[in-house]
């Protein structure tokens, strides 16, 4: 299969690999090879004792999706079943020595004495991810206030567009009376044209980033909670 490489700088240089950059570029790959996949490598994560490296590739439906426009409306993501949680789809890694390696690490572990069971987690990188995970629903916040503002313009047109459809049949009706012929029929759609589609794609990308950080920090603290009891009972 064919892999390419992205260093995840999610927390220190406040981005996430789940942005349109990296959907253009999944789908280059994939419409070059249909194994390729991306891989993933979080610097700071493995810094604190926890190697993370994960692989990704477009979901078929998005992958579909995005051969064809690219940018999603609300009728394309409803027709395609399409959400933040089926945008990507996530490989399995597995990470494998050789057994000479497996031995050296056995000899390491045997002769150092290990303390990462005892190492409490750092306050420091859930004080990051919380920081980005604001950071991402303020933009989704400013995505629903685009949507709302789409929304309003949407109605305020179809409002315009029935008021002048019943007028000119008011009109009509009271020229009937007066023995006159009607006013011609017109098309008024013509005249008052919905505003274009808004595009969800980068709302969709954003709900991925905000999964992305809730998934990170569930992880973190599920990992340090029973250190943080243990710690607290020793201390008391």
């Amino acid at each position: 299969s064919k892999q390419w490489y992205q260093r995840r700088v999610a927390i220190t240089a406040g981005n996430t690999h789940c942005d349109r950059n990296f959907l253009e570029n999944v789908f280059v790959y994939l419409e070059e090879m249909k194994e390729a996949i991306a891989v993933i490598y979080d610097p700071l994560k493995t810094k604190l004792g926890n190697l993370n490296i994960r692989a990704f590739k477009l979901s078929l439906p998005a992958f579909r999706l995005y051969r064809e426009e690219k940018d999603f409306t609300a009728t394309m993501l409803k027709d395609n079943s399409l959400t933040f949680e089926n945008l990507f789809k996530e490989i399995p890694v597995m990470v494998k020595n050789s057994a000479l390696t497996n031995v050296l690490l056995c000899e390491i572990d045997r002769i150092q004495e290990s303390t990462a069971c005892l190492t409490l987690p750092t306050s420091s990188y859930l004080e990051k991810s919380m920081q980005m995970l604001l950071s991402g629903l303020d933009e989704v916040n400013q995505d629903l206030q685009k949507i709302n503002l789409h929304q309003r313009n949407v109605y305020k047109q179809q409002q315009q567009l029935l008021q002048n459809v019943q007028k000119r049949k008011i009109e009509n009706a009271q020229r009937e009376k007066d023995g006159l012929n009607p006013l011609p029929e017109e098309d008024f759609s013509k005249q008052f044209k919905p505003p274009p589609p808004l595009g969800r794609l980068e709302p969709l990308l954003s709900s991925n980033r905000i999964a992305a950080h809730c998934e990170m920090i569930e992880e973190h603290v599920r990992n340090g909670i029973g250190k943080l009891y243990l710690a607290d009972s020793f201390m008391s």
